[in-house]
């Protein structure tokens, strides 16, 4: 029988794929998660959606470049022998030249600085079965148009990731990363509705024209990556460590 994943954290945890991680955390049988974004309102709906007396929900509205939350974050991290499964989902994808130094290390800070502060206050009660996830993107591996800020970030993640798969591989703690692509978030409607802006077109239409380009004719859904973000953090995946899981209909592959 599966070993049940009983405690995880998920930054980024309010919307998007932090969000279905959360819903399939729960649904595989998860009864300790802390969620950390900060979005407090989607948090605190979150959290009244899964308040029962099986699930320990704490939800910790922050800003997590900064450090006033560690306290809290300890304050939850207490109670755990072992934090299972951490899975770094926040971010932010501004985008920027590459002589806007002030976005540049915004995002840099978000995506990059934040994880490893998270990590950091976290290895305490890393050990033997544990699962560290970075949630990073196809752009980890490729380039895009005015994204210098976020495809530095997100190859930085994977470096991240792969130093600490080495590190802490001699324990029996694991690290790995998704790289999703067209995922169907509000974050990916919200760069699509710039598109739009730009050529005076509708979002449905750029939609439908961006779908023509994934072989596999679809979005990928949050529930998709959530689904691989479990396996990757169970004892199904127990010999896989610093590998990097594309998640994108064959877009990458061509088309």
């Amino acid at each position: 029988m599966e070993k049940v994943i009983n405690s995880v954290l998920i930054s980024g945890a309010a919307n998007g794929i932090g969000a279905a991680c959360v819903e399939k955390f729960i649904e595989q049988g998860c009864r300790y998660i802390i969620a950390l974004d900060r979005d407090e309102a989607s948090l605190n709906k979150m959290q009244l959606r899964y308040a029962n007396d099986d699930i320990i929900f704490i939800a910790i509205a922050a800003d997590l470049t900064g450090q006033a939350y560690f306290s809290t974050l300890a304050s939850a991290l207490e109670p755990l022998t072992q934090l299972e499964a951490l899975v770094l989902s926040h971010g932010v994808a501004d985008e920027n030249d590459i002589n806007e130094r002030e976005t540049f290390m915004r995002v840099m800070d978000v995506n990059v600085n934040s994880c490893q502060s998270i990590i950091a206050q976290c290895e305490a009660k890393l050990d033997k079965g544990s699962a560290v996830l970075f949630m990073s993107s196809i752009l980890g591996k490729m380039g895009n148009h005015r994204n210098t800020a976020y495809c530095s970030s997100k190859h930085a993640q994977l470096g991240m990731m792969k130093g600490l798969a080495m590190d802490w591989a001699r324990h029996g703690i694991r690290v790995n990363a998704i790289l999703p692509c067209y995922v169907d978030t509000p974050l990916l409607r919200k760069e699509l509705q710039k598109q739009a802006d730009m050529v005076g077109s509708t979002l449905d239409q750029v939609m439908r024209k961006a779908k023509k380009r994934i072989p596999m004719r679809a979005y990928v859904q949050s529930s998709d990556v959530a689904d691989s973000a479990y396996f990757l953090c169970s004892q199904q995946a127990r010999m896989i460590t610093a590998q990097s899981l594309i998640i994108d209909g064959g877009s990458s592959c061509g088309g």
